[in-house]
């Protein structure tokens, strides 16, 4: 490996307050209402398709009356 000659970036404390220094701060996550309002419908129109879906689709619903067992 090829060493280079020191320089001010060699003497950084390790305990310092920057890391990273070529990246800025992490922002907070920020929801406004008109991201929250498209959240809440995009969920409410899943749930709504889900429903649906489970309602209208042909399924094995109880078994048709047919032969019974013979009594005593």
């Amino acid at each position: 490996m090829t060493q280079y000659p020191h320089d001010e970036f060699d003497d950084v404390p390790e305990d310092g307050p920057r890391q990273g220094a070529h990246r800025g701060l992490r922002p907070t996550v920020r929801v406004g209402a008109r991201e929250l309002t498209a959240i809440v419908l995009a969920g409410a129109l899943t749930l709504g398709v889900g429903v649906f879906s489970f309602l209208t689709a042909p399924g094995e619903g109880a078994p048709a009356p047919g032969v019974t067992s013979p009594g005593p």
